[in-house]
């Protein structure tokens, strides 16, 4: 896919790895989203999913590990593992729960032999900036062979198609804002997020749903401050990837939405659950 080299937007990501790279503030950030999202959804595991005292669970894209350090204190007894492909921001093994586990597993690659049909239960949250070109059909596979039939799967995203700015009045100017919010939809990169049931049932998944999460008003604020943290990372990102001009760009418009968020403006992005099940058979 060729892009626009003067188009400063999410769109740049393409061709790249994960580009929010670790470092103690993203593992920050990670931690920051963490607590807003439980306060959003009010869960770690959908109430519809059954987790049984011996439940194994596995977390993909795990990050700081943090979903699984809440879930352990939730269920003591089941076994948990999460994965990701950097492993440098989550805790020493020495100091994770002792039914928690974690190690280096590249989603795009093939499943593990001892991973296949092994988990009752699979989360995975947030590849808004890992799926390559909108196509998370090789995800979907290798989460599909993880899950034991009849197994459940969860996965959080962030609606870019819905996102919009929030105002405490509708004369309030917020060009910077609104400048923000195209370049985080770069033209519908992240649109697939809202058609995960279409593409887990046609991955084989039975009963896929989704449900919508928006921002809790007194969370408005929050969510804005830790969007624009996340424009930040991705900034230095791109100084690190010799576009100058695009991080230019994104400093910019950050500076200058934070400013009209302390008027009453804010960049708010809705958050999706979708849940299915893998057949029995």
């Amino acid at each position: 896919m060729v892009h626009d080299s003067s188009k400063a937007d999410f769109s740049l990501a393409d061709g790249h790895d994960y580009m929010l790279e670790s470092s103690h503030a993203a593992a920050c950030r990670l931690n920051l989203q963490f607590y807003l999202w439980k306060q959003a959804l009010h869960f770690n595991i959908h109430p519809s999913i059954p987790i049984q005292k011996s439940a194994v669970v596995a977390d993909v894209a795990t990050g700081t590990a943090i979903w699984l350090l809440d879930v352990a204190r939730e269920h003591p007894t089941a076994q948990l593992d999460g994965f990701d492909n950097d492993i440098s921001q989550a805790p020493h093994p020495k100091w994770l729960p002792p039914n928690v586990n974690v190690r280096h597993w590249d989603i795009f690659e093939e499943v593990p032999e001892d991973m296949i049909a092994k988990y009752d239960f699979v989360h995975v949250r947030l590849l808004v900036l890992v799926i390559k070109e909108s196509n998370p059909r090789q995800v979907i596979s290798n989460l599909l062979k993880m899950l034991k039939p009849g197994g459940y799967l969860q996965w959080d995203e962030l609606d870019c198609a819905n996102m919009h700015v929030k105002k405490v009045e509708p004369s309030l100017d917020s060009p910077a804002l609104e400048q923000l919010r195209q370049m985080c939809w770069a033209d519908g990169r992240h649109d697939w997020t809202i058609q995960l049931p279409h593409f887990l049932t046609e991955g084989r998944f039975l009963d896929a749903k989704l449900e919508r999460f928006g921002d809790p008003t007194e969370l408005i604020r929050a969510f804005n401050e830790q969007h624009l943290f996340t424009m930040e990372v991705f900034a230095v990102a791109l100084v690190k990837a010799g576009k100058q001009d695009a991080a230019a760009a994104f400093y910019k418009v950050i500076g200058d939405s934070y400013r009209e968020s302390i008027t009453g403006a804010a960049l708010c992005i809705p958050r999706v659950v979708c849940v299915a099940q893998k057949s029995l058979a």
